[in-house]
């Protein structure tokens, strides 16, 4: 036995010391570079997981359009939606749709991939583009809105959000248009080591992947190393590269759920290269807890894709991981009904699984904790999703604030409505939408069912009971309802309170002018989060531009430029990218002031800039931006390339062509100006030349103009009626204006002030058009509403003095032709 006992120590002593020999003489060194495998590879040693992974919605998330992939009846189908009929239909091997095309006419499509597999079934074909994919990429690829309900085993029509009409071709939510491109929209998130590879000369795309789906490399980061390592003949991983893989089996839960949120979060890309493991916030900026995307409180509205829901909660803030409740490779929940929440809420005598915690009968919807703490909303359609904010119900916070509850979505009972309300909710955030759009019936009605479920929740559980706490949520809830400065400095400067709450609780004081949320924004610039400094950067942004127009307070700007100036060397990408675009904002007089060392880091960080705004350069609006970086920098050639490059990339979309129409105008007076005051003399055939210059410039822009107008018109009338649309409408009554159409100017500036009656800037329109028209009255009574709100701003007075004074010539004028001698009219 002894002699055993010596063996095995022995073994263990030559196993450590093999052990520490791997650290000592390992061959791998740290900036090795890591490359993908395939999905084909890692299953050679991982069957299991393989396995397990077979047949789960990342394996299905995309492929190609061919036998048992493709789960929609193509047998001669049609579906007739808003006066189109789509066929589906096979033509021998291929799978086909006949629909409306580029050019608004029906045309056959082949289906070349299938998206997703459940609830829903999307369908994507190749539309032509003026450079050919390369070999071995896929060119410019769109998803079809006719779409396969997976359980009802029918064909459905996917409706855009808030649209329920036909889309005509150059919509951008046409199937053609940007935002159904799979190249743009969904391919980095539903296929592995995706590079979209797009080329803005040709507005080409030639992308690649390594596996055609979410596969195994996503997860845990590319290959190579690991399956180095595997096959060396060393005993052990390597102690300072590990397996060669992402860590995901950690006790901090951050770099797990980070894996998982470029993908489950609504966020935009800051930083290209991202890969498994990366920190996320140095690579993408996820959207805050303002709407559209949720609601005041921090509830999800539109789809959110968990991440941003999940950050906010309080098992988050306990260490909870994604695969604590989810099977990493097969997807599926680790537990049925409630003991997927009481695997972890173990409490004596069923405290929260039982109808003394949640006042419902056994096997009912209520007495389901996913019902009440995870809330579902049907997006697409027919796809619910849960909100993983893991709330406690508070339909006392409905009563006085307007936020949505679980109880009331799950009492709401559209039979209670007249039959033509009926039509319009088919689920709970339908309700609150339709309460939003003044509809009274239904308003009255949630209104009479929050107050029941407040009363129930008091009967149940008290005034005092610990679910009526000031929250977060709450605290939130007031400050996105209310914008209340103090309480959103004081959520803001909460260090219990999740990080995203306190980024969104300076957000919502970006449009607020006040002392009080400046500072608070500057004291914000020093936050632990990355999240909270761009925020507070959003606030110094608008704080800038209003002082630019007001002209005034150069010791505050001075202020204000140093304290951004300190965040172009911030630790994070994603700061520095902010700073350097709220640097731009300052005038050239007070840039110009500052020190060697300043201009060094904001160059840098406006290089970076560069690249990482066309790092995305198939959306239209990273030139837009670009141009705007130009413009403010005085790069005016730079800003009409970006802007010539957002024409090409969106044709059909209005903007670029109405800002680069002012920079050729200003371009165009500034060489008519040079050439007639330059104090050089200018022959005859130079100066002819340069007029005709000026000329063909002036038909170039009378041509932009003509048709931004007629895009803006086709936006107006597309938006006719949704909500929150007053900036389109001021600025098609500007383009009217300069048409001379003045019966729509008047229209689109009266509607824009009715959406925002105290908007400064169309008041300004309102009073200018009155006064260019003659109805002074009108143009007196607006200018007064304009002094009214800034009654400090002489731009107003002098306004009001000028329009009296016109009123005044205009009353001379009429009195001279009133006594003037008339004519004799001889027959």
């Amino acid at each position: 036995m002894k002699t055993i006992w010596i063996i095995v120590c022995l073994v263990l002593v030559m196993l450590v010391a093999a052990y520490i020999a791997t650290d000592y003489y390992s061959t791998v060194p740290d900036d090795t570079q890591r490359t993908f495998v395939g999905r084909a590879t890692c299953i050679e040693c991982h069957q299991e997981q393989a396995e397990a992974f077979k047949g789960s919605h990342h394996d299905l998330a995309m492929d190609v359009a061919e036998g048992e992939t493709v789960l929609g009846n193509f047998d001669d189908q049609t579906l007739s939606h808003h006066g189109l009929t789509s066929k589906m239909f096979r033509d021998g091997e291929r799978y086909m749709v006949r629909t409306d095309g580029l050019d608004g006419k029906l045309r056959d499509f082949e289906v070349k991939y299938v998206f997703g597999v459940h609830p829903l079934q999307q369908y994507m074909v190749e539309l032509p583009q003026k450079t050919p994919a390369k070999p071995g990429a896929v060119g410019r690829v769109q998803v079809l809105r006719e779409t396969w309900d997976a359980e009802r085993k029918q064909w459905y029509y996917l409706n855009p959000p808030d649209v329920d009409e036909l889309l005509q071709p150059g919509d951008p939510l046409h199937w053609t248009g940007s935002t159904q491109s799979w190249n743009t929209s969904c391919a980095e998130c539903h296929s592995t080591n995706l590079q979209k590879n797009f080329d803005v000369a040709s507005n080409s795309f030639h992308t690649t992947f390594t596996d055609i789906d979410v596969s195994c490399e996503s997860c845990h980061g590319p290959g190579s190393l690991h399956v180095e390592l595997a096959k060396s003949k060393s005993l052990f991983w390597d102690r300072k590269q590990g397996m060669g893989l992402v860590k995901l089996k950690t006790i901090d839960n951050i770099p797990q759920v980070e894996t998982c949120a470029p993908c489950h979060s609504r966020r935009m890309g800051i930083q290209g290269g991202h890969v498994a493991g990366a920190k996320f916030s140095e690579h993408y900026a996820c959207n805050l807890l303002s709407t559209p995307t949720y609601h005041a409180g921090g509830q999800i509205r539109d789809e959110d894709y968990v991440y941003g829901s999940f950050i906010q909660s309080k098992m988050y803030h306990n260490n909870i991981k994604c695969t604590d409740c989810h099977d990493p490779h097969s997807l599926k929940l680790k537990h049925e009904g409630n003991l997927l929440c009481t695997s972890c809420h173990q409490h004596p005598a069923a405290k929260y699984d039982s109808p003394s915690h949640h006042f419902h009968q056994e096997g009912t919807a209520g007495s389901q904790c996913i019902d009440c703490h995870m809330a579902a909303t049907t997006y697409m359609g027919i796809d619910s999703r849960r909100d993983h904010s893991f709330r406690v119900p508070r339909p006392d916070l409905s009563v006085a604030l307007g936020t949505p509850n679980a109880c009331t979505g799950c009492h709401i009972q559209p039979e209670s409505l007249s039959p033509k309300n009926q039509k319009k909710v088919t689920q709970y955030l339908n309700w609150i939408e339709e309460k939003e759009s003044g509809n009274k019936e239904i308003a009255d009605e949630l209104e009479r069912i929050n107050k029941e479920m407040a009363a129930a929740v008091v009967k149940w559980y008290g005034e005092t009971s610990p679910s009526r706490d000031n929250t977060y949520y709450e605290r939130l809830a007031e400050v996105s309802a209310g914008g209340d400065v103090k309480k959103a400095v004081a959520l803001l400067n909460d260090r219990e309170v999740p990080d995203i709450i306190r980024a969104t609780s300076v957000f919502e004081l970006r449009g607020d002018t006040s002392l009080r949320s400046l500072n608070a924004a500057l004291d914000a610039l020093s936050d632990r989060d990355p999240m909270v400094v761009s925020a507070a950067l959003m606030r110094i942004e608008n704080e800038v531009l209003r002082m630019e127009e007001l002209d005034q307070d150069n010791g505050k700007m001075n202020r204000l430029m140093n304290a951004v100036a300190e965040k172009l060397v911030h630790d994070s990408f994603r700061v520095r990218m902010d700073a350097a675009r709220a640097f731009v904002l300052f005038p050239p007089q007070f840039r110009q002031r500052v020190s060697r060392n300043v201009n060094q880091d904001f160059n840098q960080a406006f290089d970076d800039l560069k690249k990482s705004t066309l790092a995305e350069a198939d959306r239209v609006e990273s030139h837009l931006l670009m141009a705007g970086l130009h413009q403010r920098m005085n790069d005016i050639q730079g800003a009409k390339a970006a802007l010539e490059r957002a024409i090409r990339v969106a044709p059909t979309q209005a903007g670029a062509r109405a800002s680069l129409a002012s920079l050729m105008e200003s371009e165009a007076r500034s060489m008519q100006q040079n050439a007639m005051s330059s104090g050089q003399p200018v022959s005859p055939g130079d100066l002819q030349k340069i007029l005709q210059k000026v000329r063909q410039m002036g038909q170039q822009i009378q041509q932009l103009r003509l048709e931004e107008h007629r895009l803006l018109e086709v936006d107006v009338e597309r938006a006719k009626d949704l909500k929150n649309m007053h900036g389109l409408h001021y600025r098609f009554a500007m383009s009217s204006y300069m048409q001379g159409e003045l019966d729509k100017t008047e229209k689109h500036l009266l509607i824009a002030n009715k959406e925002a009656p105290e908007n400064e800037t169309y008041l300004l329109g309102l009073a200018t058009y009155y006064e260019f028209v003659g109805d002074f009255e009108k143009a007196k009574s607006y200018t007064r509403e304009l002094m009214r709100l800034d009654s400090e701003n002489m731009a107003y007075k002098q306004l009001f003095q000028q329009i009296f004074a016109s009123e005044k010539a205009a009353e001379k004028e009429d009195a001279v032709n009133e006594d003037a001698p008339k004519e004799k009219v001889e027959n």
